[in-house]
């Protein structure tokens, strides 16, 4: 056997045995006259001898592969790797490949080479959808912290007006004033569970048992034609959560799995444990290795179009804007997945149905019981309150609240105007002072600046965010929370109680 003949056997043992990508030997016309088996797998069956290497690809590919090709076999330089599909029905939609060609050493002819990169761009476009859902999660947390201001003073001005005891028909527009406040604070509240910046009261619980407390509702929640299924088992895999978010995150996905079968059928919500070895990647999420604790939510409706899934988390992206949609459904389960920890991801096909996944770590300590919060005595005492709100109409808000209460207040626009009252004299028992505040310095800084010099002194922290976003261990340092929107007895009471 000569050295050639060495060569070629050596090439073609290395030619079949590799797994990583396909490969395969083109004439001078571009056509195929060798094919390895994993081009083969990626086409579904060996490629034809004699086939044109652009062939193996969709129509949309072909020019692009041909050129390739057609670069390779004019000489070095090696032309650039191209984009391309391969013309194989079984493989899924947004299956994609690189191929790159180059002249054949010692003879006519190329070598090209097909990669599938699938994995790599779903990895890719996740990282991506995840950052832009960010942004837009920072924007929705702004705008919901400002709303929350603009409603606490409308709600404020308006228990003031009903406190100083008005017309019965001046009465009722000011409860419809409230009223629709309190729905303004409830939309609020999704944007900031999509944001991740809402007041949790999480704990350890067994996610079947919650499902299984939660079934009778969601029944109710269907029509005649709809029909639940648990496939859940009792107790189930525990996970630290606010079990109030964890029903609001399964009944909005049941009502989205209900809406999308107005003909009928059946949603069925799995619950099972998954150790993950390594990353699994999936639209919506990239979920990395650990012990998660999945629920379930599948239905059999017409399934979501590719090109939508990428926009199905946005907040107040809809498809039933005409039905009364508000877009907010799925935006605030995954800010509720998301702030505790966890992630959301949806297998949907066209036709048969869309299912989505709630990632929960799973958590090995033991379940605990709902603990209902003591009622602390309010002592009837008068205190040196020192207010610091940058909202002009709510600083006047609560400073007439907290004087018709009985104490002796003191109002700032910042944390510098605070300092300079403190400066001047003044000895405040209580700080009340809003989180986020123009200035070099925030409520938080300026509590513990406080606190540092007058010993003693109690903190109530009012928010639009959540009390995780400002800090643990509050309680211990001496200061209370209380989130936006609130009402001024509110306010009055947590000043008290301080």
């Amino acid at each position: 056997m000569t050295d050639r003949d060495h060569e070629a056997s050596a090439f073609r043992r290395l030619f079949e045995a590799e797994e990583a990508a396909g490969l395969a030997v083109l004439d001078t016309a571009g056509r195929i006259r060798l094919a390895n088996p994993a081009l083969a797998e990626f086409c579904g069956a060996a490629p034809a001898a004699g086939l044109p290497g652009a062939e193996l690809f969709v129509e949309d590919s072909r020019a692009a592969v041909a050129g390739a090709i057609a670069a390779a076999l004019a000489g070095p330089p090696a032309p650039p790797v191209v984009a391309a599909r391969i013309a194989n029905e079984s493989l899924p939609a947004d299956a994609s490949f690189e191929v790159a060609c180059r002249p054949l050493r010692g003879e006519p002819g190329a070598l090209m080479r097909v990669v599938d990169v699938t994995a790599r761009r779903r990895m890719q476009a996740q990282m991506e959808e995840g950052a832009r859902l960010q942004s837009i999660g920072q924007l929705a947390g702004g705008v919901a912290h400002d709303f929350n201001n603009l409603l606490a003073a409308v709600s404020g001005a308006a228990e003031a007006a009903l406190a100083r005891t008005p017309d019965p028909e001046t009465a009722e527009d000011l409860r419809q004033i409230l009223d629709s406040a309190g729905r303004g604070a409830r939309l609020v509240r999704q944007l900031l569970a999509f944001a991740s910046r809402q007041a949790l009261a999480p704990r350890v619980v067994a996610l079947g048992s919650a499902i299984e407390a939660m079934a009778p509702l969601l029944t109710r929640l269907l029509g005649a034609r709809q029909v639940l299924v648990l496939d859940v088992a009792m107790p189930g895999p525990r996970a630290r959560v606010d079990p109030s978010q964890l029903d609001q995150a399964l009944l909005n996905l049941v009502v989205n799995a209900r809406d999308a079968m107005p003909d009928g059928g059946t949603i069925r919500i799995g619950l099972a444990g998954v150790d993950l070895a390594a990353e699994e990647v999936a639209q919506g999420a990239v979920i990395p290795p650990g012990s998660w604790a999945v629920l379930t939510v599948a239905d059999q409706g017409g399934g979501i179009p590719p090109a939508l899934l990428p926009r199905i988390f946005e907040p107040f992206f809809t498809t039933r804007r005409g039905q009364g949609g508000t877009g907010l459904g799925l935006s605030t389960v995954l800010g509720i997945l998301r702030q505790s920890g966890g992630h959301v991801s949806v297998a949907s096909e066209p036709g048969r149905g869309t299912a989505f996944r709630l990632w929960f770590p799973r958590s090995e300590a033991a379940e605990q019981a709902e603990v209902a919060p003591a009622a602390a005595p309010v002592a009837a005492l008068s205190r040196r309150v020192l207010l610091v709100e940058d909202e002009p109409p709510l600083r006047l808000l609560a400073r007439r609240a907290l004087l018709a209460a009985g104490h002796d207040v003191q109002a700032a626009e910042d944390a510098e105007a605070a300092m300079t009252l403190v400066d001047a004299g003044f000895v405040p028992e209580v700080l009340v002072t809003d989180v986020t505040m123009p200035g070099d310095m925030d409520g938080l800084a300026l509590a513990e600046a406080l606190q540092a010099t007058l010993p003693g002194l109690s903190v109530v922290l009012v928010s639009g965010y959540a009390a995780a976003t400002v800090g643990e261990g509050l309680a211990g340092r001496g200061m209370r929370f209380l989130e936006k929107p609130f009402r001024m007895a509110e306010l009055a009471a947590a000043v008290a109680q301080a």
